[in-house]
């Protein structure tokens, strides 16, 4: 058995994909979903979580390509 303690952006970003699986996710309702507020946040910044959850996955077996990047587009389970 494998345990694992997922961030709270990491299990906010696997949430929101699981909610939608299947469908694209854009990187734009990734970002609302993680940061409700009007400032303005590094696009950069949804890319790094994105990278930590793929990292937290694969520590438990989860092959990496499961969380597939669609480019210009966002991200999809």
């Amino acid at each position: 058995d494998y345990e694992t303690v997922l961030s709270r952006n990491e299990t906010c970003i696997l949430a929101t994909l699981i909610r939608a699986r299947g469908a694209i996710v854009s990187r734009q309702n990734l970002m609302a979903a993680l940061w409700q507020t009007d400032e303005v946040v590094d696009d950069n910044t949804l890319s790094v979580n994105v990278n930590r959850l793929r990292r937290t996955l694969e520590g438990i077996g989860v092959p990496h390509d499961v969380l597939k990047t669609h480019r210009g587009q966002g991200y999809a389970l």
